[in-house]
């Protein structure tokens, strides 16, 4: 892998010639690198890799520090206990988090002949994640936008994902180049949105949800995460900050909520999500889980 001053020094190369309507050989993702209206050569790879995953689904957010991964997470390990084939591809190349939530920390990528080789969590899920390619979880990407998009573009088209029903790709807060390089580069099934209830966040999901039928990416639903504390006494749902406000989002938007996730003391302050069916966040997710593979079915 090429130094972060080298790989910057390239891309600043490649952004000017972008800017000045020309293709870049420095850049493989740019969408003016082909002539004459010629696909980017990452199509015909990622179409390819991507064969035999029956279904592509990203999960994203308008806003930080909603919950994203943990939902992804959670959808994840539910899947694969109902029997599925799942990946994840952690896109969220500035702040990975999956590693951690699916118990894989201080794991690194191996290359074998059929490309970058995923790691395999204990639940059997399949993770792909910019940390895996760190020398340690505290060391920054320090890296810009294109070169960002270039290794997530690298993670789809290089990876031997093998034969999957799901792959979730957890997606950067925001409409930003992540986002919009995989929302265009990769055949999606559709999107799920986190949020909460706040209405900075709920702000936020109005512009994800108007990115997605922009670049006409279906939307699978809402996920309102941190909905509500469940006393373990009388199990009565107690809404810390107020009453929902997502589901009058969901329905000014014609989209549908597809579940809420509580808050979940036995989550906190621990990496790995637990899968003994103790945990109330990870057995929220399976109704949504269920209503995923419904959505994608009977849309195919």
């Amino acid at each position: 892998m090429s130094s972060i001053n080298e790989m910057d020094s390239q891309t600043s190369e490649a952004c000017k010639s972008c800017n000045e309507g020309k293709s870049s050989s420095r850049c493989d993702t740019c969408p003016s690198r082909g002539k004459g209206g010629d696909k980017p050569a990452w199509d015909e790879r990622i179409v390819k890799r991507l064969s035999d995953v029956k279904h592509r689904i990203a999960v994203v957010s308008g806003k930080g520090g909603v919950g994203k991964s943990t939902v992804t997470a959670g959808l994840a390990l539910n899947l694969s206990m109902m029997g599925y084939r799942v990946g994840v591809l952690d896109a969220d190349v500035s702040g990975p988090n999956i590693p951690h939530l699916l118990g894989l920390e201080g794991r690194r990528l191996m290359g074998s002949e059929l490309g970058i080789e995923p790691a395999m969590s204990r639940n059997g899920v399949k993770v792909v994640s910019s940390e895996m390619v760190l020398t340690s979880s505290d060391t920054p990407m320090i890296w810009r936008g294109p070169m960002r998009t270039t290794l997530v573009n690298q993670f789809v088209a290089d990876v031997n994902w093998g034969v999957l029903d799901f792959l979730l790709v957890d997606l950067p807060p925001g409409t930003g180049d992540e986002p919009l390089s995989v929302m265009q580069m990769i055949p999606l099934d559709g999107v799920i949105i986190v949020s909460t209830s706040s209405s900075l966040s709920m702000l936020d999901v109005s512009k994800i949800i108007n990115m997605a039928r922009d670049l006409k990416v279906p939307i699978l639903g809402l996920v309102e995460n941190m909905s509500y504390m469940q006393c373990p006494d009388c199990g009565k749902k107690i809404r810390l900050f107020g009453e929902s406000k997502v589901e009058a989002l969901a329905m000014k938007y014609g989209v549908p909520l597809i579940g809420e996730v509580p808050l979940d003391p036995s989550n906190a302050g621990v990496d790995e999500m637990p899968v003994d069916g103790k945990s109330l966040l990870v057995s929220s997710l399976r109704p949504i889980a269920e209503r995923v593979v419904f959505e994608v079915n009977h849309r195919a």
